[in-house]
């Protein structure tokens, strides 16, 4: 941690990878904000659940790693395609103890950039069927907008690691 750089908070091991042939797919809604994530009150698990607008929904298995979501959020997004453009991902659980969501940051990609993060898969970031996935899309040139944007104490303040 001296050169300024932190390391992955996720282990990236190996795992034995899943036969996609035999193996159903799963629905995982992922929700896109530009330069920043939703806040946390935009998932509310009280009267019948809400969630941000802007879902988008993929069939995919719990070894899709972050830059093959990388790739199918900018199917559908023109504007994400721009080298340079970020990708922070963080998972939207439900808090088992209340009525409210947690969030935990697993990694970012960037276009035309390999880093650290791209072969996170979904499985080695502990995501669980019912999850949501958040995805702050920032274009280059642009201000990601963090600090208290997902609504207080539920925010987790650990410092990113970088893309390279």
């Amino acid at each position: 941690m001296s050169n300024g750089y932190v390391s992955s908070q996720v282990l990236a091991n190996q795992d034995k990878p899943l036969d996609r042939e035999k193996l159903c797919p799963m629905l995982l809604r992922v929700f896109c904000a530009n330069g920043r994530h939703h806040p946390l009150s935009e998932y509310n698990n009280r009267n019948g659940g809400s969630v941000p607008p802007n879902e988008l929904q993929m069939y995919t298995w719990f070894d899709c790693s972050l830059r093959e979501l990388t790739s199918l959020i900018k199917e559908v997004n023109p504007e994400a395609r721009r080298k340079g453009t970020t990708f922070d991902f963080a998972i939207i659980t439900p808090d088992r103890s209340s009525p409210r969501f947690l969030s935990r940051d697993i990694g970012n990609t960037m276009n035309g950039q390999k880093g650290i993060d791209d072969n996170k898969t979904l499985q080695q970031c502990k995501f669980e069927a019912g999850d949501y996935i958040d995805v702050a899309i920032t274009m280059p040139g642009s201000q990601r907008h963090f600090g208290g944007s997902r609504g207080g104490r539920d925010f987790d303040r650990r410092p990113r690691s970088p893309v390279r």
